[in-house]
């Protein structure tokens, strides 16, 4: 959308002029008010009628509309919004995963029992193979579709990699405090059988989409 309006060079910014009413409303609502009503005709600060006449006028604001980034914000906005959601698909589990050890190691820190993150259930070196082989199966067969639908819908080399820059990022990311997790926290058997790809795997796996 934005590449097809920047050919025109148009003014997209419009004036436009409205009246703002709060001095007029605050003003007849003191003459409404029934302690103003003996001082109408006294020729003084506290008249109402006067201070409604000189004070009531409505003011006329103009506002400037810019519809160029009105259209820059929304695609911000919906590009965020995708980011975000591809992200959230393709590696919702392992995130849900870390925010659990990051609330056990909070707890520890704060005074609570200490932990072996082997010993937890849902931290079994079997449930955690399964989590890792599962995000990677899920990347391996959504992530053609979703590239197919962004050449589908933008057909532009340079803005589909740009846009999908910073979830294939947060997809490393992931992967990366992951690992680095399972060589902290677990032995040289149990990475065997956690199998987690490597990073070799998983950059291989995404770079179908630069």
């Amino acid at each position: 959308m934005r590449e097809q309006i920047a050919p025109f060079h148009t003014e997209f910014t419009i004036k436009e002029i409205s009246l703002d009413l709060k001095k007029t409303r605050d003003a007849a609502f003191k003459i409404l008010h029934p302690r103003t009503v003996p001082g109408f005709f006294r020729l003084n600060s506290t008249n109402a009628i006067l201070e409604f006449l000189l004070q009531g006028t409505p003011e006329i604001k103009e506002h400037y509309l810019d519809s160029k980034k009105d259209v820059d914000r929304q695609l911000k906005a919906a590009c965020e919004q995708f980011i975000q959601q591809q992200s959230k698909i393709f590696v919702e589990p392992l995130e849900d995963f870390m925010a659990k050890v990051t609330a056990l190691k909070t707890m520890v820190n704060q005074g609570g029992p200490k932990y072996s993150l082997s010993q937890q259930p849902w931290a079994q070196p079997v449930k955690i193979n399964d989590l890792v082989s599962s995000t990677y199966k899920t990347i391996k067969t959504k992530l053609p579709g979703t590239l197919r639908s962004m050449s589908l819908y933008l057909a532009n080399k340079d803005t589909e990699f740009i846009l999908f820059k910073p979830v294939r990022s947060n997809i490393q990311q992931v992967f990366q405090k992951i690992h680095m997790l399972l060589k902290e926290e677990f032995s040289s058997e149990d990475l065997q059988i956690i199998a987690c790809p490597s990073m070799e795997q998983v950059n291989l796996l995404l770079s179908m989409s630069k």
